[in-house]
């Protein structure tokens, strides 16, 4: 019979079975599966045109545009171009490695190990399309690369930060967010007035600004966890106001000079010069300005908010507190920064045994004392 393809297409499939009613079984469900419009791939599909079917019928609707935009750009620039051409269905391990070690030499192992993730959710999520696939080939093949954890900054060099940004942005109330609650750049942004009691001093996160191809707009965090009430720091509270009144003082004067304004009917927090949300990418910018003239190390938002999680490991907060602040979905996420910050605990207890191996007189009496009977 002729079934639909994922890329629009009709092709001609045959059922195949020890007798006549397994064949009629499973050219009824062809037929049922036909009639829902549910694709059926024949065993000749390429990954090209699984991942045309992929991005548009399972990414895009289900996921957020920033996951779209990721993974659009990653089967565009790395996968297609490899195992594009590849029949799904008889992709194997050695070929798979092959074009992953050639990627790896082409480009970097960083970006040949993201390729391969990127593969092996579409590949897994063709598994639960039951299309036939049974094995998901990206998870056999496994790229060598250094593992980059990121870099976060003492208190000092916090300290050292937001001194030099109070004093040269004045998007200072945003960074000094970053620092103190480990907000995400896009939910910094996303911040309405509406979100945000300066008398009660107490701060929802309750969407997030991203750039998607119909424009700026507000969506949901990037997890439900992430959806919380956080208390406002005490050093934050002038800032905000100060913020609040220079957007009203903006706005007075573009409307008497008659100079663009666009009046923002969602209230955000922190607008440009014109009235605009600020955006992701400007908050960026002004973070390595003001890096750059603090005379620190390089540094991005989420090592800003890692930086947030590593103090408060540092001043001996509970792990689930650290995750209730940085609202992570996982404890495990939590943990990772735990396991690489130097507790000062894990400082003494190896000093201690250090100064106690380098004791030669010592040891010699300890010994005798275990050897010694009762």
């Amino acid at each position: 019979m002729y079934v639909p393809q994922p890329d629009g297409t009709t092709k001609r499939k045959y059922a195949y079975g020890r007798d006549y009613d397994e064949c009629d079984r499973k050219r009824r469900e062809l037929i049922d599966k036909s009639n829902q419009g549910i694709p059926t791939p024949t065993r000749d599909m390429t990954l090209n045109q699984w991942f045309d079917y992929w991005l548009e019928a399972i990414v895009r609707p289900y996921l957020s545009a920033g996951s779209y935009r990721t993974y659009e750009q990653t089967t565009r620039l790395y996968l297609r171009p490899y195992v594009g051409s590849k029949v799904m269905f008889k992709l194997g391990v050695k070929e798979l490695r092959a074009a992953m070690t050639t990627l790896a030499g082409a480009v970097s192992s960083k970006t040949a190990r993201q390729a391969l993730r990127v593969l092996s959710a579409s590949l897994t999520a063709a598994m639960e399309e039951d299309f036939g696939l049974t094995r998901n080939v990206a998870k056999l093949v496994h790229v060598r690369a250094s593992t980059d954890r990121g870099e976060s900054w003492s208190a000092v060099e916090v300290l050292r930060f937001l001194a030099e940004a109070r004093r040269r942005t004045v998007y200072y109330p945003a960074l000094l967010l970053v620092c103190l609650l480990g907000l995400r750049r896009a939910e910094v942004c996303g911040l309405r007035w509406e979100n945000i009691d300066l008398d009660l001093r107490t701060l929802w996160v309750e969407q997030q600004l991203q750039r998607t191809g119909a424009g700026t707009v507000d969506v949901d965090p990037k997890t439900e966890t992430s959806k919380a009430p956080l208390p406002l720091p005490a050093q934050c509270i002038a800032p905000l106001r100060w913020q609040r009144m220079r957007t009203a003082w903006l706005r007075e004067r573009a409307l008497a000079s008659g100079r663009l304004w666009y009046d923002d009917p969602a209230g955000h927090v922190f607008v440009t010069r014109t009235g605009q949300p600020w955006q992701p990418d400007n908050l960026y910018q002004s973070l390595q300005r003001v890096r750059e003239m603090a005379g620190l190390g390089k540094m991005n938002p989420k090592g800003l908010r890692k930086s947030c999680g590593t103090l408060l490991v540092h001043l001996k907060v509970h792990p689930r507190v650290v995750k209730a602040i940085l609202r992570h979905s996982r404890i495990s996420t939590t943990m990772d920064i735990y396991a690489e910050a130097l507790d000062p605990d894990v400082i003494e207890a190896v000093s201690r045994l250090d100064l106690l191996l380098r004791q030669p007189a010592r040891l010699e009496r300890l010994q005798e004392a275990v050897e010694r009977p009762d």
